[in-house]
């Protein structure tokens, strides 16, 4: 895990958990255009994104 960035981690435990970023986006309450943004490493989620 080391040298991952925290999106990383984000798609590689969706991948584990076999969820859609839709279905993630619709718990979280996070926008699907945020989560792209994320997976094409445009930027990172914030604190607060992440305490949420």
């Amino acid at each position: 895990m080391k040298g991952m960035t925290i999106s990383d981690r984000i798609f590689e435990k969706l991948k584990e958990r076999n969820m859609s970023q839709k279905r993630f986006s619709e718990e979280t309450g996070i926008s699907q255009s945020t989560i792209s943004e994320w997976k094409s490493k445009r930027t990172n989620p914030t604190s607060e994104k992440i305490m949420s």
